[in-house]
């Protein structure tokens, strides 16, 4: 049931196992428990959790933990998968939860120490070819939960700003420059949406290297992902920008839903020309038409100038998404 040495606290009427398929509605009403002091996750339906757990239940490269009473009620949740596409090195990724009526009581520290005995575990199966690391995600988590990863050799690696628009207002109508042209994704142009995305990312910190199936699957092989948002500039022949986008129907109203752009590139020799700008502006205005309420994106809090175009056209800070790493201890 539990794979690692660590022993799990006492929590009166709850038990310790993996996460099954069945507890899909009781991760999502956790999620929503959590959010006040923890803010959001990229999981945020119960069918997103649902295709995410019958998906780790086929996968080797994964562990699951759960506290949960004989309501199905969970206490805490631990979720670690492991990433072995990236050419620099393996990732783990740990994603802990704890309900705030059970905090103070050492859970939080115990899921960190399963979750990285875990991965730990999954890692050392792998061929010794590249690093290996962990890596926790958050959303505006309080002092708290980075000061216990701190604590356990977790280092800041990156803080991305999470910033939305709402659509149903008039949109700032960007033009493309001269004698370009935007084109919808399709089968048959996904070669060329990659190549703009690995010339567009390629000069950029632990860019992943990912193969060409490798990044399709990552973005395009889901049901909210949205080819008609999902665009590429191209100026005669060449393409030269992209978007690659889907939506979340968030509340079960369409109006409420949100566009996301998931990524955007402009190839080096295009940028500056305002080709980022149109293309952005064409996805919020087709999000809009689609009848969904909001347009969001990520960027990187460094990442001033593209900042800049964001706020341009209208995008305000919503949240923002943090995270920490450090190396695996492999036996």
């Amino acid at each position: 049931m539990i794979a690692t040495r660590v022993s799990p606290p006492t929590v009166p009427g709850y038990t310790w196992r993996a996460l099954v398929l069945d507890d899909a509605p009781a991760l999502h009403q956790l999620e929503l428990d959590c959010e006040p002091a923890d803010g959001g996750t990229n999981l945020s339906t119960e069918e997103q959790y649902r295709r995410e757990l019958a998906e780790a239940g086929k996968n080797l490269r994964t562990g699951t933990l759960c506290g949960v009473d004989s309501a199905g009620r969970l206490a805490a949740s631990a979720w670690v998968t492991c990433d072995i596409h990236l050419k620099h090195e393996y990732r783990a990724f740990l994603d802990g939860r704890v309900h705030p009526d059970y905090r103070g009581r050492g859970l939080g520290s115990f899921l960190l120490q399963w979750m990285e005995a875990r991965a730990c575990e999954i890692l050392s199966a792998l061929e010794e070819d590249r690093p290996a690391m962990l890596r926790v995600d958050f959303y505006d988590r309080s002092a708290d939960a980075v000061e216990l990863l701190e604590k356990h050799g977790f280092r800041l690696a990156l803080a991305e700003d999470t910033m939305r628009r709402g659509l149903s207002d008039a949109l700032p109508a960007v033009q493309l420059p001269e004698g370009m042209t935007l084109v919808p994704w399709s089968g048959q142009r996904a070669t060329e949406f990659y190549e703009v995305y690995q010339d567009a990312f390629t000069e950029r910190p632990r860019f992943p290297g990912w193969s060409e199936d490798t990044w399709r699957h990552n973005f395009t092989d889901y049901p909210d992902f949205r080819p008609d948002l999902s665009l590429l500039a191209m100026e005669g022949t060449e393409p030269v920008g992209f978007t690659i986008c889907h939506a979340e129907n968030e509340g079960g109203h369409k109006s409420e839903g949100t566009g996301w752009v998931s990524q955007m590139g402009v190839r080096p020799a295009w940028r500056e020309r305002g080709v980022g700008g149109a293309l952005l502006s064409e996805v919020m205005r087709r999000s809009q038409a689609s009848g969904l309420g909001w347009a969001a994106l990520e960027v990187s809090t460094e990442n001033r100038r593209a900042l800049r175009v964001y706020q341009r056209l209208g995008f305000e800070r919503y949240k923002t998404r943090t995270s920490y790493q450090k190396p695996a201890a492999l036996s």
